[in-house]
């Protein structure tokens, strides 16, 4: 494939760096396949002048040279956060100090982007749909929100105002689709499905004993894994509840927040880097992850392709990724169910060795390097669509018309 837009601006407000290497690295792997096939990022990352006060002398605002695939800028921008100030919100402010970083960026980059991309609605894909327009360049916005969260400081009235001149909206499941249809007033052919994806050249099923002796965890338990932040609509205090002082079960919890969990049964609890999230999802037996809200869960998926039967919320969200073949749904709220759903897999090997395969074969659809093709083909698409004034194509890509 040689693409047509060879060079995107991609804003966003999450991205690994030396300080934080595990945020945003969904958006990194994203960007990494589009390198590989042939397609250069300008990642315009801003930086939050208290943030840059703190941690300057530790962390490059560029870490990458002008003619790499992927080249990292960080302006700085003064945030005001998002409080309500009678019928004003300060998030009016951020936005629009964000926006202004953005287009320092813009304006010191040596040639014009092909397009312009935004990760998330507010602040980062308003402003791309903003200086798309001042560039002449097609806008895209990527919409992972499960339930827009990012739009509640501002009001529909004023996301559709900034949001509709878009070229396209890249949704991560069909629940979110319907939603920017049916609340923003997007037209449909403006809006794609593309559920998230997995590298599974990372994510795959190692040998359980050997991760277990390497992470000192033990070998005659049977292991539950989350995956996530440590906040209430994961459902981390659901998950450790459902698991507490089960016989023979521990816990693995990989993640930071303010809900720890707090059970006797935990063998291992804490952040640790993305690349051995692999390694700890093979040593487990089942991954467990009963959201209220997802977008599309890079977690789910990811346990999925390292092979692990997966218990999950039995919502709308989940519908991209998983049913009932591959997966055990559970009502999210319910801490019985789930944790006779952990029971059973315990119980039955059969079980467990049926969904693992299924979650392992349903995986291969999700590789990051076919997600970001399909999205670069239906950008150029969109982009064309535009330009000559042909046809505006399909809403959904072929592979995942099912799901939309």
């Amino acid at each position: 494939m040689k693409p047509h837009l060879r060079h995107l601006a991609l804003i966003t407000g999450h991205y690994p760096s030396c300080l934080h290497p595990n945020r945003g690295t969904f958006v990194r792997q994203l960007v990494d396949a589009f390198a590989e096939l042939g397609v250069r990022s300008t990642v315009i990352y801003p930086w939050k002048l208290h943030d840059w006060l703190r941690e300057r002398a530790k962390e490059p605002a560029s870490g990458t040279k002008p003619d790499a695939p992927v080249q990292v800028l960080r302006p700085i921008t003064l945030s005001l956060s998002s409080r309500r100030l009678g019928p004003l919100n300060t998030f009016a402010l951020t936005y629009a100090n964000f926006r202004r970083a953005v287009w320092r960026a813009l304006k010191s980059m040596n040639e014009k982007p092909d397009a312009v991309y935004g990760h998330f609605m507010y602040p980062t894909g308003a402003a791309a749909v903003w200086t798309g327009k001042q560039l002449g360049r097609p806008a895209f916005v990527a919409v992972g929100e499960g339930t827009f969260w990012t739009l509640r400081p501002l009001g529909l009235k004023r996301a559709r105002r900034d949001l509709m001149p878009m070229t396209g909206a890249i949704a991560v499941s069909g629940l979110i689709r319907r939603n920017l249809i049916e609340e923003l007033n997007l037209p449909p052919h403006k809006v794609a499905v593309f559920p998230n994806g997995v590298d599974l050249r990372k994510f795959h099923p190692l040998d359980r004993s050997a991760m277990r002796r390497k992470h000192g965890l033990p070998q005659d338990r049977f292991l539950v894994i989350y995956v996530g932040n440590f906040i209430e609509p994961k459902g981390i205090r659901r998950a450790a509840a459902a698991i507490d002082g089960l016989p023979g079960v521990s816990g693995i919890f990989v993640g930071s927040g303010p809900v720890a969990p707090e059970i006797q049964n935990v063998a291992l609890c804490g952040k640790v880097s993305h690349e051995i999230v692999p390694e700890l999802l093979s040593a487990a037996d089942c991954f467990l992850l009963p959201s209220d809200a997802e977008g599309s869960s890079n977690a789910t998926l990811e346990a999925m392709a390292c092979g692990l039967p997966v218990v999950v919320s039995a919502r709308p969200f989940n519908e991209d990724i998983c049913d009932k073949d591959t997966a055990v749904l559970v009502e999210p709220a319910d801490v019985a169910a789930i944790r006779a759903a952990v029971v059973n897999l315990q119980r039955d090997i059969e079980l467990r060795e049926r969904l693992a395969k299924a979650a392992l074969s349903r995986a291969t659809l999700f590789d990051i390097q076919a997600r970001a093709r399909r999205i670069l083909e239906w950008m150029e698409e969109k982009t064309k669509a535009i330009q000559f004034g042909t046809p505006a194509g399909s809403a959904v890509p072929d592979e995942f018309t099912a799901h939309a």
